[in-house]
């Protein structure tokens, strides 16, 4: 059992290297991990490339900076042939002691299982996930996006078979991951492991293009965006899409 560990960096090369380091200090060995760079003129990577000997690892650089979407599909582009599982892991975070062992013994238990979902936590301990039952699955449209029964970031481990054809948003540079999960979640429920597999220093608010940073008139255009994508996707039309879009837009009319 292959995990491929998707990792995409923009401008962050010392963190990086720490987040390296978390993979390969696994002692779970069947791995590759997937670097796309999408700062290609950071010079600050050059120590960083040099470093690179272990064959497990693949690092590419896009020609120019095209958002984290794109080099998360390059990299998912760029899967090896015998990839069982892919993980999402961001250039500020770092896999828990272990984590891959504890997945992969997990995975053994529980064969019919497509989509595990734990923990990503703080430093300090402090969790960045809320969960209503531990061990249990959640629909991700109806558990994640509506009710909010499950909340929070969170650490995915997803079947390579049923990742095949779902990409992230082209027409969105940044953010907005949850169509890619919610093609996902037609697909499959996910099981939930109360179990901290990803670290962070910290969750920085002022970093990338958070949603809820964003000026009113910039949140209705990507929200219409979101729509003209959900009809590309042929999914606009499903009722938790619907409903999900119309408290999105109920939010930002209603917010001061």
């Amino acid at each position: 059992m292959k995990f491929s560990i998707i990792t995409p960096t923009y401008k962050r090369s010392d963190s990086l290297t720490k987040a390296v380091n978390s993979v390969l200090a696994q002692t779970y060995p069947n791995w590759e991990m997937i670097i796309v760079n999408d700062s290609p003129e950071d010079t600050s990577y050059t120590e960083f490339e040099k470093n690179i000997t272990d064959k497990r690892i693949r690092y590419f650089k896009n020609g120019q900076n095209a958002g984290v979407n794109y080099s998360r599909n390059f990299a998912l582009d760029n899967l090896s042939t015998d990839s069982s599982f892919v993980i999402f892991l961001d250039d500020d975070d770092w896999l828990a002691k272990d984590a891959l062992g504890h997945f992969a013994n997990l995975i053994k238990e529980k064969p019919r299982e497509n989509w595990f979902v734990a923990n990503r936590a703080l430093k300090d301990g402090g969790p960045l996930t809320f969960a209503t039952k531990n061990n249990e699955h959640y629909a991700y449209a109806w558990n994640y996006l509506i009710s909010k029964k499950f909340k929070g970031d969170a650490t995915h481990y997803i079947k390579t078979n049923i990742v095949k054809n779902i990409r992230f948003s082209k027409s969105i540079r940044q953010g907005e991951e949850w169509l890619f999960f919610y093609q996902l979640g037609r697909r499959s429920k996910f099981y939930y492991r109360n179990h901290d597999s990803t670290i962070t220093e910290g969750y920085n608010r002022m970093h990338g293009l958070n949603f809820r940073l964003r000026t009113k008139s910039e949140q209705f255009k990507t929200l219409i965006k979101i729509i003209s994508e959900g009809a590309r996707l042929r999914i606009v039309h499903r009722p938790s899409f619907l409903i999900y879009i119309c408290l999105r837009f109920a939010r930002l009319l209603f917010k001061p």
